[in-house]
């Protein structure tokens, strides 16, 4: 159960690190001389997901692609907590069945 957990918590770190980089490359959009940020992703050794953040080149599509992105982010956010909330849930139950 603790790496079903460890991996949702992961992917919440992960969609929060992507949210802020999407918002870095907004906010500094009237910036001539900011960098783009990317996030990369892998997967880890264990289980869930690493980040590492990247510069990228200048795309004229950046502005809407970074928008898109945030709101990816924030549903893959609250699909990873659901997954988390479940967890609990279940976990709860198994106590409740051996109490």
């Amino acid at each position: 159960m603790s790496s079903i957990m460890a991996i949702a918590g992961s992917g919440m770190r992960a969609a929060q690190q992507g949210v802020q980089v999407a918002a870095h490359n907004v906010a500094n959009l009237p910036t001539p001389d900011a960098q783009r940020l990317q996030l990369q992703r892998s997967t880890a050794a264990e289980g869930g997901v690493q980040t590492s953040v990247g510069t990228t080149v200048e795309d004229p599509a950046a502005p809407v692609a970074d928008l898109l992105a945030a709101r990816t982010e924030v549903l893959a956010f609250k699909a990873n907590a659901m997954v988390l909330r479940r967890a609990d849930e279940m976990l709860g139950s198994l106590f409740d069945q051996r109490a």
